[in-house]
């Protein structure tokens, strides 16, 4: 699978988590996840969207990253602009194989790390659903005033800490686990 294929499914995966952590908090807590009567009914569904594309722009972000230090990143051919490139093209290291393979000793990229993609997709993703929050309520209720407030309402909202969270972890787990590469085998069988 690619690594974009990885970031569709951690995205569908955080949409999952998103919907069941609000289900539960409104549930545990016996409140509604936007408290405010007059906030209507599509504040908390484009909350969680703006949480939804940061996390999957992040994904996007780090598939193509690794993707470029392997040396395997998307050229533009035809029509299809996503196409996998076949060598080595302007702007691309070349390929260096295994250790007993072609290219053997040559200097390998590092690959990128995981966890600073994970924090600051977790601040994004808290200062999306806040700013997104606090705008669409001040618009509600035409008032500027009403977004400062909200703001500072819901700033450390378990429903926005709790979508912060599920981001950073959902963002790591899918970094490492499309960076396993299933040719070199697993160190342990379980078969």
């Amino acid at each position: 699978m690619t690594r974009a294929v990885y970031a569709l499914m951690g995205t569908v995966l955080y949409a999952a988590l998103l919907i069941a952590t609000a289900g539960f908090e409104s549930l545990l807590l016996d409140r509604d996840v936007i408290s405010e009567p007059d906030a209507g009914t599509l504040l908390g569904p484009a909350m969680a969207a703006a949480a939804l594309l940061v996390v999957l722009l992040a994904l996007m972000r780090s598939a193509a990253v690794a993707d470029r230090a392997e040396g395997r990143a998307p050229e533009s051919r035809g029509t299809f602009p996503a196409q996998p490139a076949d060598g080595v093209g302007p702007g691309r290291p070349a390929p260096t194989g295994t250790a007993d393979g072609p290219g053997a000793g040559a200097p390998r990229t590092p690959a990128p790390r995981l966890l600073p993609p994970a924090l600051v997709t977790a601040l994004l993703v808290w200062a999306a659903m806040v700013v997104v929050g606090a705008v669409g309520y001040a618009l509600v209720r035409d008032d500027g005033a009403a977004a400062v407030l909200f703001a500072g309402r819901y700033v450390l909202s378990p429903f926005v800490l709790g979508s912060a969270l599920w981001a950073g972890l959902v963002v790591l787990g899918v970094a490492a686990a499309s960076r396993v590469d299933p040719s070199r085998g697993s160190p342990r069988s379980f078969d």
